[in-house]
């Protein structure tokens, strides 16, 4: 590994930069980039980062995504990293009814014990696969989270569960199959964000369990993924982990986060566990970080920590941005040569990233070179409406299946759910009758009408409140509305008695207990999308058809404890 001496320090510190360019432009906000425009594409050629993240706004089709990749390495580099949470389920980038979505890695856990670590190993091809014909060469996957804490706001189902073993088995599995097929994997967020019941991309979260607690919990998954597939990266959690790191923030309180912390980074991460590629942090301009440091003094620390790539430093929305950029770089340097950090590390970052540039560069013509027909093809397809209904699982109670000509009333969370659910039962069995509400816009006295008449009631659950990583990120948050509609739902479901009632959780599993006693049986899916292939209903909804008109038994196994 080079140290790339050819470059100045601030050549290098901009290389171990990947940036947001969601949206850019005049205005506070801009305006999504689905092209480069010419402001845009001079900065970037002026800064040269290593990298760039997609999200939801870059990605209005196939094709203009393509194009898009290709303008952005024509503009810095062949080697140009960008990367992508496809992580499946919630978090979901690309089009779902154009490219394979996956029903995320709690649906994966639950699937058969004999086959669920084959399953990852193929869904992480397939996804692998689909951003490399789009140009696409890092996806920030999997989630090695045990999700220890029921009440956590922001994993959930995104863990594989809550037994490091299992974790542990799934996440190799995954890895696996992205690095397969030339995309880097990265494993997140460590050294574990399961145990958490804060969101970082809103404030700072603690987790307080002793150090045998920790290696025997959070670490052991890292340390078993890390030592048995070979991950590209690792991205770093801005979590308090007081038994890693118990040291505080300069002038503050603050237990120094994980991100920023070189016992934690260096001294576990790459000393003990042997991590030898690159670490990236997780965003930092989510609150956990932008509310402590400035954009300067947060990537300083988190190269001083030991990490390789500064994500998404700061908003980058205008010309002033880069400026503002230029800044940070230079502030950065200044630290650096008065010897607050050894510039050779500096230098031995930057070659890391190098590496992994060297190692994933995308030759001409080559973005393609699986072919614009892998996205969303039949094979493809077919893995994720298998995974969808394997890993549909009776929580309680006994399915009654629904009869050709039954009435059936569906309670959903959202018109798009309840158009989805309608659809799936109707695809499979036209001689339903069904009516349905959702709670966006509930007329409580049509609802009990509509089920004193109906043969079924069938709610839809989706708890908890979207979390700031499905909407977006940090800057999306001020959309997101909790509107938790539990009390609501159990008083209709106790006043529908003498009329079989079936819950489906949606999302979490974990409110399940608190419907037991006012159903005949609950479901579980792990996956609300209620968008599929060509704009038909999502996987898990079809896979919820099939199941309650008794065509496909609930197969799978619960992989969380309840209380």
């Amino acid at each position: 590994m080079t140290d790339l001496p050819e470059l100045s320090l601030e050549q290098c510190i901009a290389r171990r930069l990947m940036l947001d360019i969601r949206r850019f432009g005049t205005g506070e906000q801009g305006h999504p980039v689905l092209e480069l425009p010419p402001e845009l594409a001079r900065g970037l050629a002026a800064l040269q980062p290593c990298g760039v993240i997609l999200f939801r706004e870059n990605i209005r089709d196939l094709a203009q995504c393509r194009a898009l990749t290709a303008q952005l390495r024509e503009c810095l580099s062949p080697r140009l990293l960008i990367g992508i949470d496809q992580e499946g389920g919630r978090v979901t980038r690309l089009p779902r009814a154009q490219a394979t979505s996956f029903s995320g890695n709690m649906a994966l856990a639950a699937c058969p014990e004999a086959e669920r670590e084959q399953l990852a190993r193929q869904m992480g091809a397939a996804q692998a696969e689909e951003l490399r014909s789009l140009g696409i060469n890092v996806n920030f996957v999997p989630c090695l989270d045990v999700n220890s804490n029921p009440d956590n706001p922001v994993i959930h189902v995104r863990a594989f569960g809550d037994d490091p073993e299992l974790v542990a088995g799934m996440g190799t599995a995954v890895v696996q199959g992205v690095q397969r097929e030339g995309v880097a994997a990265c494993l997140k967020h460590f050294p574990g964000h399961g145990a958490t019941s804060e969101d970082s991309h809103t404030g700072l979260p603690r987790v307080d369990r002793d150090l045998a607690a920790a290696r025997q919990l959070d670490l052991a998954p890292f340390a078993a993924v890390i030592a048995g597939a070979s991950p590209a990266l690792v991205m770093s959690a801005h979590i308090q982990y007081p038994a890693l790191d118990a040291e505080t923030l300069p002038g503050t309180s603050i237990t120094r986060p994980a991100t920023l912390s070189r016992a934690i980074i260096t001294g576990l991460l790459r000393e003990e566990m042997g991590f030898a590629g690159v670490v990236i942090s997780d965003a930092l301009d989510m609150a956990a970080i932008s509310a402590v440091l400035s954009p300067a003094e947060a990537v300083f620390e988190c190269f001083r920590a030991g990490v390789d790539i500064a994500l998404m430093p700061l908003l980058l929305r205008s010309p002033a941005s880069f400026a503002a950029l230029d800044v940070l770089v230079a502030e950065v340097a200044t630290r650096v040569r008065a010897g607050e950090l050894d510039e050779a590390e500096v230098r031995a970052g930057a070659a890391r990233v190098a590496a992994l540039q060297a190692a994933l560069r995308l030759k001409p013509g080559e973005p393609e070179a699986g072919g614009p027909e892998m996205v969303g093809c039949a094979a493809h397809r077919q893995l994720e409406q298998r995974i969808a209904q394997e890993s549909i699982t009776l929580l309680h109670g006994a399915l009654a299946p629904l009869m050709p000509g039954s009435r059936v009333h569906l309670l959903m969370p959202c018109a798009d759910s309840a158009r989805a659910m309608e659809q799936a039962l109707l695809a499979l069995e036209p001689g339903l009758s069904i009516s349905a509400q959702s709670l966006e816009s509930l007329d409580i006295a049509s609802e009990r009408e509509q089920v004193t008449a109906a043969d079924a009631y069938i709610v839809g659950v989706s708890e908890p409140a979207v979390a700031a990583v499905v909407a977006g990120g940090a800057e999306d948050i001020a959309g997101v509305v909790d509107t938790n509609p539990r009390a609501v739902q159990l008083s209709l479901l106790e006043a529908a008695a003498g009329t079989p009632r079936t819950v489906l959780m949606l999302y979490s599993p974990y409110p399940a207990p608190a419907f037991f006693n006012c159903s005949e049986a609950v479901l579980a899916s792990y996956d609300a999308a209620p968008e599929g292939a060509d704009g038909g209903p999502g996987p898990a909804f079809a896979a919820l058809a099939a199941v309650l008109l008794g065509m496909a038994p609930a197969a799978g196994t619960l992989p969380v404890r309840l209380a």
